[in-house]
Formats: C-alpha cells, sequence, structure tokens
C-alpha cells in the first residue's frame, strides 16, 4: 500500500464470468427492452405469474430466463429471480410507488421505480442515486451498464420532478472544471455516428416518412421485427401511434383513445379509408400483430398526412440543430419545441402523467397504456439495435452496429458538424474537434463533403465565438479515412461469410472471376481511385490542407493487410506535401497520419504484429498516432487463461512468426526494437516457421527468407527498394516487382519466387486458409510479454499516440469492466518499476451513438477505472491532467489564423470554386 493508495496487480483482461451489472441490467429492462414484451403488449406485471392475468408475465419471464440462460455464466436461477424480483415487483425504494407483494405492478410504477433506484430526484440536472454502503460503490457501474441495455432519456424523464432532469452528472466536478478551463480535445470522433440517440431517433422519425426509402436498406444480420420492410412498418406504425397519442393529450379534457379515434369520423379531414388505415395500426401496435399490420404504402400515405414534413426533411435537411429537433419529430413540430429532445420528452411526461392521473381516479383506458408502452418499446428495441450490446466483442459485431442506422441519418446531413460538437462537449464548449469521414471516388464529392462540414462548422463558430478555449474559437479538422473491407459482394456485411475466405478480396483467383495483380488487386484499385481523388483536392485548393488534417484507415482490420494500405498512405503523404508547397496552402502544417490497428485480433501476436506494420511501415517518422492499439497493454498471461487457445488461419499465424523471428534476430528493425528472447523460445519459433511455411508454399523456407520477404512486400513502392515512388491503380499494383531494384534485396531469387507465389497463386492462398489450433502454453505467453515489452518501448520512444476509447474498448475488446481496460497497463497513473516506459495517451469517444457515450463521459470513465483500481483521487487527476495535456498536444487540428469565420468563407469560397458550384457568401467578419 502506497501513500497514494493501492497499486493494483498489472493487468487482468476480463473476469471468467459476466459482470453482475450486466446481467442486472438485462433483467431490469427486459420489460421494455424485449421482442416478447412487445408481442405479449404487457401493461402490468403480475408476482403470481399464474393464471390468465399472469398468463403475459409468466411468458415475459420464461423469454427472459431463456436469454440470460446463454449469457449469466456463473449465475444461478435464484440470484437471477432475486434481480427480477428486486425491479420488477418493487416491494422497497421510493416509499410513493412501494407495491404489496402480491398486488399487481403497473408498467407506469415499474418505470417510475427504475428511474428512483438509480437517480435521484432532482429537478434540471440530476445525479446517480447512491443508496449506502456497498450499493454507493457500484451505483456508478450499475447505472452505466443500464443506459447501454435501454435509453438514458427514458429513465430521466420518468423521474417525478418538474421541470424533469435533461443529464445526469457523472462526471466528477473538478475533473470537468479542469478540462473545459485549460482547453480538452476530441481526436477519435467518426462524425458518421456523432450524434447521440435522441437526435438519431428525431432524424429516423423523418426519415421513415421518405417515400424514396428502399426498405432493403433496413436489412441486415441481427435487426429486429424480421428486419427490412416489416422493421420500417413497424415504425411507421409507430411515428403513426406518435401522433395519435399526442393529439389524446392535448385535448382539455383527455379523451380515450377509442373515444378519440371514433371522433375522427365527424372530420372530413378523416376520409374512410385513411381512418380504417389508423384502426388498423393502432390495433396492429397495441397487440404486437403483424398480421393486422397494413401494407407499406398505406402507413406511408398515413404518416405523410401526420408529418408531411418528414419526406422534405429528407430531400432538404435542416441547417441547424434547433431546426432538427423543431422539424424532425412530428410531436415537437405540432408544438413548435426547438429544445434537444424536447418532443420525446413532452410526450414520456405527458403520457406518464396522464397514467399516473388515471389511477388516481380509478379510471382505466387499456388502449392508452397499451399503445404508450409498446412506442416505448419500439424505441427502446431500436437503441438496442443501435447502440454495440455488451458481449458483442470483435470488429465485425461492430460494423453491423455501425451500419445499422444508414438512411435513418439523412436529415442530419447538413448539421452533422455542430452535431458532432455539441454531443463530443455534452453542450459544452470543447477546444478542439477532430471528424473522421470516408473517401469518395472523384474529387467533386470529397469537396461537397468537406464543403457540408464546413458550413455545419461555420454555424458552431457562429454560436461559440470566442468563448470556446483560452479566449480562442474552437478547432477543427477533419480526418479522411479509407475503409478496409472483406469481399467485394459485401457477404461478410450481410452474415453470410463464405468458407475459407473465399470470395474475399485476398483471394487471388476467385472461382469464375479473372483477378489482374492477384490477392487484392481489386481493394486496391478501388481505394486508389479515392486516394488519386483527394490528392487532387487537395492539389486544386491547397487551402483545403487546414481543413483536411489527417489520414486514417478503419473498419474490418482484420480483413486487409498492411503492406497493401502502405503505398496508398505513401502516395496521400506525397501529395498533401506537395500541394502544402503551394503559395495558396498558406503555410499549411503537414497532414498527419493515424491507423486503426490492433485492436481486433484472434491471437494477441497477431495484434502486436500489426502495431508493429502500421508504425514502421504506415506512420511517418514524426510519431503519428494509433487508433485503439489495445494489444499494446492487454496482459498476456490473463489474456491467454481467458481464451485457452485460438484457432486461425495457416498463413496469418507464419507472418506472426516471422514477426517474432525478426524482433529477436533484430532483423532489418528500428534502433532499439529488438525482443529479449525468453529461453528456447527462438529455436521453436524456427522450427515453426520451417513446418508452417512448407505447409502453406509446398517447400521448407528458412526464416531470414520469410523475414526479408515480410519486409520486402511493405516496401514495394519505396525508394530505395523500388526505384522510383510508385504510383497507385491496378497497372501499379501489377507491376510491383519490375519496378522493384533485386540488387538492394537479401536472397533475391527465393524472396521473388515467395512474393510471387504467395500474391498470385491460388493453391498458396488455399493451403494458407487451412485453420491451425495455437496452445497458448507457457512458451507463448513469455512470447507474447517480450515482444509486447519491445513494442511498448519502441512506441513510447518514438513518442507515437495511442487513441484510446473507453466505451469502444470495453465493448469490442469485451473487457466487461472498465478496471481492466489496457490503458492502466499502459499508462498507469503511477510508475512501475521495471515496467517500460508508460505510452502517450489521448483520449477520444470514437462513435458516440454506438457506444452510448460522448468525451467527456469517457474521461469520467477513465476516472472511475483508476480509482476503482485503487489510486488515489489527487494520483488519478493529475493522471487525466496529463492525459488532456498529451491529446492537445497530438491533435491534428490547427487555428485558424487570423479569424476562424473568415477561414470558413474562404474555404467554402475556394471548394466551391473547385467544384464549380456558386456558393452564398456570408458576411465576413472584421478580422481580429
Amino acid at each position: 500500500m502506497s501513500r497514494e493508495g493501492p497499486r493494483p496487480p498489472q493487468g487482468s483482461l476480463a473476469p471468467r464470468r459476466v459482470p453482475e451489472a450486466y446481467v442486472r441490467a438485462e433483467v431490469a429492462s427486459f420489460p421494455l427492452t424485449s421482442l416478447g414484451g412487445f408481442r405479449s403488449a404487457v401493461t402490468e406485471l403480475v408476482p403470481s405469474l399464474d393464471a390468465e392475468a399472469g398468463a403475459p408475465t409468466r411468458e415475459l419471464w420464461r423469454e427472459c430466463e431463456r436469454s440470460l440462460s446463454e449469457h449469466a455464466s456463473g449465475w444461478s436461477l435464484d440470484r437471477i429471480i432475486a434481480v427480477r424480483d428486486a425491479f420488477w415487483f418493487p416491494s422497497r425504494g421510493h416509499v410513493s410507488h412501494r407495491r404489496a407483494p402480491r398486488q399487481a405492478v403497473s408498467m407506469f410504477h415499474y418505470l417510475r421505480h427504475l428511474a428512483d433506484t438509480h437517480l435521484e430526484r432532482r429537478p434540471g440536472v440530476t445525479v446517480i442515486f447512491q443508496g449506502t454502503g456497498a450499493e454507493a460503490v457500484e451505483a456508478l457501474t450499475h447505472y452505466r451498464w443500464l443506459t447501454f441495455a435501454m435509453p438514458e432519456d427514458l429513465l430521466l424523464a420518468a423521474v417525478p420532478v418538474e421541470p424533469p432532469p435533461t443529464r445526469v452528472d457523472i462526471e466528477p466536478p473538478l475533473l470537468v472544471r479542469h478540462l473545459l478551463d485549460r482547453g480538452v480535445a476530441e481526436v477519435h470522433h467518426h462524425v458518421g455516428a456523432g450524434m447521440d440517440f435522441p437526435l438519431l431517433w428525431a432524424s429516423l422519425l423523418s426519415a421513415i416518412g421518405d417515400v424514396g426509402l428502399d426498405p432493403r436498406t433496413l436489412t441486415g444480420p441481427g435487426l429486429p421485427f424480421d428486419e427490412g420492410e416489416l422493421l420500417l412498418r413497424w415504425f411507421l406504425a409507430t411515428g403513426v401511434t406518435r401522433c395519435v397519442l399526442a393529439e389524446v393529450l392535448l385535448r382539455h379534457e383527455t379523451p380515450p383513445v377509442l373515444e378519440f379515434v371514433r371522433g375522427l369520423s365527424e372530420s372530413k379531414a378523416w376520409l374512410p379509408q385513411r381512418r380504417r388505415v389508423l384502426s388498423r395500426t393502432l390495433e396492429a401496435l397495441s397487440r404486437g400483430r403483424r398480421d393486422v399490420l397494413p401494407a407499406l404504402d398505406e402507413l406511408r400515405g398515413l404518416y405523410e398526412d401526420l408529418h408531411p414534413l418528414a419526406s422534405r426533411n429528407v430531400s432538404e435537411p435542416p441547417d441547424t440543430l434547433d431546426e432538427v429537433w423543431r422539424r424532425c419529430d412530428p410531436i415537437a413540430l405540432r408544438l413548435r419545441l426547438s429544445t434537444p429532445n424536447g418532443g420525446e420528452r413532452w410526450l414520456v411526461r405527458a403520457g406518464l402523467k396522464h397514467l399516473a392521473s388515471m389511477e388516481h381516479a380509478g379510471v382505466h383506458d387499456v388502449h392508452f397504456d397499451r399503445l404508450f408502452w409498446q412506442v416505448q418499446r419500439v424505441r427502446c428495441i431500436a437503441y438496442r439495435a443501435y447502440v454495440q450490446r455488451p458481449l458483442t466483442a470483435g470488429l465485425q459485431w461492430f460494423i453491423r452496429f455501425y451500419g445499422r442506422p444508414g438512411a435513418m441519418k439523412r436529415p442530419l446531413r447538413a448539421v452533422r458538424a455542430e452535431v458532432s460538437y455539441a454531443v463530443a462537449g455534452g453542450d459544452q464548449s470543447i477546444a478542439a474537434l477532430e471528424v473522421r469521414t470516408s473517401l469518395a471516388n472523384d474529387p467533386i464529392r470529397i469537396a461537397e463533403e468537406l464543403a457540408s462540414l464546413t458550413h455545419s462548422w461555420r454555424a458552431v463558430l457562429g454560436r461559440t465565438g470566442e468563448r470556446a478555449s483560452g479566449g480562442r474559437p474552437p478547432e477543427f479538422g477533419v480526418v479522411m479515412h479509407l475503409i478496409k473491407a472483406r469481399d467485394p459482394a459485401r457477404h461478410w456485411t450481410l452474415g453470410q461469410p463464405p468458407a475459407h475466405g473465399m470470395g474475399t478480396y485476398a483471394e487471388p483467383v476467385p472461382e469464375g472471376r479473372v483477378r489482374l495483380g492477384g490477392r487484392f488487386s481489386d481493394y486496391f484499385a478501388s481505394q486508389s481511385v479515392q486516394v488519386e481523388a483527394l490528392v487532387d483536392l487537395l492539389r486544386a485548393v491547397p487551402l483545403s490542407l487546414w481543413l483536411v488534417r489527417g489520414l486514417d484507415v478503419a473498419s474490418d482490420e482484420l480483413s486487409v493487410p498492411t503492406w497493401v494500405l502502405a503505398p496508398l498512405y505513401r502516395y496521400v503523404r506525397w501529395g498533401a506535401a506537395r500541394a502544402a508547397t503551394k503559395r495558396e496552402a498558406r503555410g499549411a502544417p503537414p497532414l498527419r497520419l493515424t491507423s486503426h490497428v490492433g485492436e481486433d485480433y484472434r491471437h494477441l501476436m497477431e495484434g502486436l504484429r500489426r502495431i508493429y506494420e502500421s508504425v514502421h511501415y504506415l506512420l511517418d517518422r514524426t510519431g503519428g498516432r494509433l487508433g485503439h492499439a489495445t494489444a499494446l497493454g492487454v496482459e498476456p498471461g490473463t489474456w491467454a487463461e481467458s481464451v485457452g487457445a485460438v484457432m486461425m488461419p495457416a498463413e496469418d499465424r507464419l507472418w506472426d512468426l516471422v514477426f517474432e523471428w525478426r524482433l529477436y534476430s533484430d532483423y532489418r528493425l528500428p534502433p532499439a526494437l529488438a525482443a529479449v528472447a525468453p529461453p528456447g523460445r527462438p529455436q521453436r519459433v524456427e522450427n515453426m516457421l520451417r513446418e508452417l511455411s512448407e505447409s502453406v508454399f509446398g517447400d521448407c523456407i528458412a526464416p531470414h527468407v520469410m523475414a526479408e520477404a515480410h519486409h520486402v512486400l511493405h516496401n514495394l513502392w519505396c525508394p530505395p527498394l523500388a526505384r522510383e515512388e510508385g504510383g497507385v491503380g491496378l497497372d501499379a499494383f501489377s507491376r510491383t516487382f519490375r519496378r522493384l531494384d533485386w540488387s538492394r534485396v537479401l536472397n533475391a531469387e527465393q524472396v521473388r519466387g515467395l512474393l510471387i507465389a504467395y500474391r498470385e497463386d491460388e493453391r498458396v492462398f488455399q493451403r494458407g486458409q487451412q485453420l491451425v489450433d495455437i496452445p497458448l502454453d507457457a512458451s507463448e505467453v513469455d512470447a507474447l510479454r517480450s515482444v509486447q515489452d519491445a513494442m511498448r518501448r519502441h512506441v513510447g520512444a518514438r513518442g507515437t499516440v495511442v487513441e484510446v476509447n473507453p466505451s469502444s474498448n470495453l465493448l469490442i475488446g469485451n473487457l466487461l469492466d472498465l478496471r481492466n481496460h489496457p490503458i492502466l497497463r499502459l499508462n498507469p497513473p503511477i510508475a512501475e518499476d521495471g515496467a517500460p516506459p508508460p505510452v502517450p495517451i489521448a483520449v477520444g469517444a470514437d462513435d458516440p451513438v454506438t457506444f452510448s457515450t460522448f468525451l467527456l463521459r469517457e474521461y469520467s470513465l477513465l476516472h472511475e477505472a483508476a480509482r476503482s483500481a485503487g489510486y488515489s483521487e489527487r494520483v488519478v487527476h493529475e493522471w487525466l491532467s496529463n492525459i488532456r495535456q498529451t491529446s492537445m498536444d497530438a491533435r491534428f487540428t490547427a487555428p485558424w489564423r487570423p479569424n476562424a469565420l473568415h477561414m470558413a468563407d474562404e474555404l467554402l469560397e475556394a471548394l466551391a470554386r473547385f467544384a464549380r458550384r456558386i456558393v452564398t457568401r456570408h458576411e465576413a467578419p472584421t478580422p481580429a
């Protein structure tokens, strides 16, 4: 025990059992978040679970039990039942809604109890209910897991206090004040997922009303309600029902829903056919019956009548964030509400108030009761479809969650930068924002994308003025990223991956196709078009280098190897450097580089190898940044214990062994990177290399030849190995070997034959896809520790900053508990004796809607993780202060001088000239 608090043991990765907080959250939210709850339209929970009245509760519990039995490892049924009883049938908690043990619990009291269990009754800004004793320690953890299970804004709206709370103050106040006063930078933020769920829901309420929306855009593995057209029909039915409930609640004396609908017959605006469609819609939703649900065209026509602006919000998106809130939600439009989440909050508050008043008066409107809770269920189910679920580790799961909102985001197109800034800071001003967006196939489209983001950013500048940080306006930059993909037919994305890599970009000769250039040539050609478009834009509009601040590669990490990306990175880096020399660039700082890497891996050595390849062959010598790179911080022993054994393709295992051998042999490595080999390990690696190379290539290849091939493969376009700096495109890819100066290659003949076979021989590919089983024994763990220590020293010595995203790492890395976050090994609050030097860390939120988070929340989660691990408040505060400073120092953005608004206008004008479009020029402000 030190004076600063106990130092936690280095590294546990993930507990063997599922965290209690996860199971509690799943059980607690189940009546609102499950498809079973929707199908049975439960309006009350009956403790006895018997007879006719208890049948819906009984079926709900059985589905809950089935669902949890797959995930609640180590939990007995008695424990799960105890959690169910605590949340479904409250006999304790706030005195105003305690129920007698045998009395049925209405959904109204259930939700109120759920809110009271976790949140204090405070107006405006509330805090987590801490309880006493041991409860206080875990309250924050339990609440965080509950917000992965259901929308936070529903819990806030259920707090019975006026005015209702609109946010939860989780962040430590001294930490937040310190961050905002000194300036905090958001360095890892994908603009395509930069909204929060309330914004996405408001956008969805307009997007579903677009008559041009193809239901096929709502298809994909894991989507609820059988996906596609049926999912769209349920969304439309929910949108219609929201409007009906709002009209009922707006009446001076709220009539029963059935009476209200019958009264529409007296209105000339409601034709008989429309009334029949409305009645069937309400009937279908109130009972969860798809057989009654009207056809898509009928629902579209009905919703268009109720929300006539919906389609226009897609074709002519709102220009400001306030307009999004006012126009996208039909209830907000009806009530002229422009406050954030105003329409949804009004509906929930007014609906709960009406339910309470009916209960007090002894009146029961069964139709209102059912419809109100069914609307909430559809919204909760949508939340769980769009926010990544716990226990879905790996980037393949993330890609599904990230891609699902798709067309639902279109009404937000014009305000993405404004949305990202508001969400990143939790509606508070931050110093800098980097957003990431993908490239396009022609420079005009890239220019239009940049102009759209700049136009939206101009609204931020107009709103914040000089108040952001240190009296300076906030900085803004765009990081363009390449997208890794598994196969051209998108079979992996659609959830139907063929066996053994068939049809992927990696296959040299796919069945029934001709692929010139061998493996990955099609992928390289498609990405070449995009990087050429970017360089063309930078060359034509050098001023855009103040806006385009970096290059990244993201998405399916394991799908494309680093050697394919290396020439693309070099091409953009050289093109940007040439553009920066032009007078029109006005001395723009160099384009910076980063790479998503080391987050998704089958074997920890695979993650470490890809980090090495990115650092050594992709990033420039100024350091750059690494996205996630959790493989650097995961404790190898605990990882091996939790995994047990690894199965992976033979060729990937082969390259991992080549990488390991290079580190032991100091083969063409940067200075001081060589790893200390565990006793006996080098000989074992050599033996495995020879055996596996014979299995893949049909010939036993010496380790030094494999090592040279690995090095040459990543330098095919790069002098001095290449006679000239290569271009991009299919022709360049196919002719790489002709441009090589083979006199500089050791064992040139063998290396050439090996690389040609690797890139072009279908038999080598097929043998390389054979699966090998790797037992994670003591030798393997010792090797991982040695290699990881070497890589951490190397990354730290280069000044390469690792971008940490706690919520993303928690879910994609399946950490289950933030106390196990790799950051506590990578950059511990107190340096450990004998450990490698700390790796510089920057913090970002990654994808706010996908991970239900934002930048300041990520800092607070790290605060929670370090405090839970035993570090003192003072130590944690200093640690996070250093991380904040590193994030600021490592940011890619640059201040727009002499005046940010003036620079925004100049960028808009330059991009418009390039795109040959006329743009309305804002009145330029007086230079500061």
